[in-house]
């Protein structure tokens, strides 16, 4: 039997050594790398570029939060704060001063390593210009910086010219936290001489979140189509608002205004751009304090969403390419406001999906029909209607869309605390001729069996003679695909049985209309 000779040490050594002088991680594909990479916290993602300049220079997601640094005892005491403010809490003075100085000193001290991380991530990026080949550089597509505006602030002052002119930064957000105690009611955050740097002129920034920070003149960008404002103070003047629409050459395509605020006791938004070389498609307002929206012109506008917890009123004017809109209105409207011609007027005729929420204990909406035909209407959601409403007050909308063909309603199911919700004021419905000749398909998910769903369905056929299908959907629910598409999704497997399906098809077959045999009823 032959022996098996074992290498000898010294063999095995450099063997080993071999191995080692390989560089196995820069073989793999750049695919490969990023999703390692995507896999890492912060910190160490940033230190991964001692291994090699392949691994710098790889576009990647920075994400530099101040929260990483915070200590657990700051959380503890900051939510011993808040309980120490609860209502029917004696509060005691000096305990709540030894919790604020505990706070203020987390903070603080997070904004020191926050500053160090960051001045060691500009010290390890070349500067533009200083000889370093391109592709040795840093690249990264989307940075993200959360901080307190603290004094060592500064360093983000010297991170966002370097991440825009060096690493090609397209995708940047600045969230500013307002620091423990701060009176000051204004913008937590303010660019160096308001202005964004870029000296070089090599910006490719496309989108722009800003949290709690004075906005910039954005004229120099070119390349910017999508800017997000969030939790603006409630100081803000509304004329900072309107000159994001009437600023000259404004490359802006998107714009979302998130929870932001104004002064002022009118507090009405009005846009008209006064030319046709605005660009904006897409408009989203949602939790603003804004009591009044009128958009008097706006071109090229394709998608608006107004889910507004103040608004109380929104007018559309010059909106020729306006296709798709989303509306949520609560219970903080005002009386008086109560007609749908409030939100929807005449710059609404062209748009082809509807999404409205209209929500409140009592119905505020004024069973008047509206005074514009919506013409263009295809698609129809109604979502989050109280259980209390009577819900026959949808045929408003179905009589103001004569080429609807899909209708979708979502009926809420009562809150927790009311066991037994009592239903509001029932719409007694004046005797008139109405048909209309488009609509297919009606849905009612969260049918709940009460004699207003039942007469509604009993409605929709006698008016409707092209109708295909019905659903009657109990235990069902909305789901959003993005703010303005939608889809009905099942949340229980059976919610009906045999002998109960077969109950509610008599109560909804009533009446020589049903006996059209091209209608199908669907029980789920």
């Amino acid at each position: 039997m032959p022996r098996i000779k074992r290498p000898r040490r010294c063999e095995r050594l450099s063997s080993n050594a071999g191995d080692a002088a390989t560089d196995h991680l820069s073989a793999l594909p750049d695919d490969l790398l990023r999703l390692i990479l995507r896999r890492l916290d912060t910190r160490t993602a940033l230190s991964t570029a001692v291994l090699a300049r392949r691994w710098a220079r790889l576009p990647r997601d920075l994400e530099l939060r101040v929260a990483d640094v915070l200590p657990r005892r700051y959380h503890r005491a900051l939510a011993l704060h808040h309980s120490r403010l609860a209502p029917g809490v004696v509060p005691d003075a000096p305990a709540l001063l030894e919790l604020d100085a505990l706070i203020a000193r987390c903070q603080r001290r997070a904004m020191r390593a926050f500053a160090d991380g960051v001045t060691g991530l500009l010290m390890e990026s070349p500067a533009a210009g200083d000889g370093e080949e391109d592709d040795h550089r840093r690249q990264a597509k989307n940075l993200r910086l959360e901080f307190f505006p603290t004094e060592e602030a500064s360093c983000v002052d010297r991170l966002i010219p370097t991440a825009l002119a060096t690493w090609g930064v397209e995708h940047l957000e600045l969230v500013a936290r307002p620091p423990h105690l701060d009176l000051y009611d204004g913008p937590a955050y303010a660019f160096p001489h308001h202005l964004l740097s870029d000296e070089l002129h090599r910006s490719r920034l496309r989108s722009l979140t800003l949290a709690n920070c004075t906005l910039p003149p954005l004229h120099r960008y070119s390349a910017l189509s999508e800017l997000v404002l969030r939790d603006m103070p409630a100081s803000t003047p509304v004329s900072t608002y309107r000159r994001l629409f009437t600023s000259t050459g404004s490359p802006l395509e998107t714009l979302r205004l998130v929870s932001s605020g104004c002064a002022g006791t009118a507090r009405r938004l009005v846009v008209s751009t006064g030319s046709s070389t605005s660009r904006l498609r897409e408009l989203v307002v949602d939790g603003c304090s804004f009591l009044a929206i009128e958009l008097r012109a706006l071109p090229m506008l394709e998608r608006l969403a107004c889910l507004g917890r103040n608004t109380v009123e929104l007018r559309l004017g010059s909106v020729p390419r306006l296709a798709h809109v989303s509306l949520a209105f609560s219970e903080r409207s005002k009386p008086g406001h109560g007609e749908l011609g409030c939100f929807l007027d005449g710059g609404a005729a062209g748009v082809s999906t509807l999404a409205v929420r209209f929500t409140r204990p009592s119905r505020w909406i004024v069973p008047r029909p509206l005074e514009t035909k919506l013409t263009g209407l295809r698609r129809l959601l109604v979502a989050d209607v109280p259980s209390s409403w009577d819900v026959t007050w949808t045929r408003l909308l179905l009589m103001a869309a004569p080429a609807l063909e899909v209708m979708h309603i979502h009926v809420a199911p009562p809150e927790p605390d009311d066991e037994e919700e009592k239903s509001g004021r029932e719409i007694r419905w004046p005797a008139f001729k109405f048909r209309h000749r488009r609509l297919r398909e009606v849905a009612v998910a969260g049918f709940g069996r009460t004699w207003r769903q039942i007469f509604l369905v009993r409605y929709m056929p006698r008016v409707c003679k092209t109708m295909q299908r019905v659903l009657l959907l109990k235990d069902w629910c909305v789901r959003e695909i993005g703010l303005w598409d939608w889809e009905l999704v099942q949340q229980q497997e059976c919610p009906w049985s045999e002998e109960e399906k077969m109950v509610l098809r008599k109560q909804v077959k009533y009446g020589r209309y049903w006996c059209r045999p091209h209608i199908e009823v669907v029980v789920g």
